[in-house]
């Protein structure tokens, strides 16, 4: 069993398909912006962003944000 805390680090594809997209392309947009911060490990050339700060940038509608009908007639 994993604990809490452990940090797990997916690719930029993976990263991508949390967030809703099919590219990795926007991973790397978004790194570049400073919204994600990259990882690299010693033992592979691959690029890596947490999972929990991936998750971290989702953000629920907010209801000004909705199309809503008014009550005006």
């Amino acid at each position: 069993m994993k604990n809490n805390s452990e940090k797990v680090y997916i690719n930029f594809t993976q990263a991508a398909d949390l967030l809703g997209y099919k590219s990795g392309v926007v991973i790397r947009k978004l790194i570049n912006e400073d919204h994600l911060k990259v990882y690299s490990f010693p033992d592979t050339n691959k690029r890596m962003v947490e999972k929990n700060e991936v998750l971290a940038l989702i953000q629920p509608n907010s209801p000004e944000n909705e199309d809503t009908p008014t009550s005006e007639s």
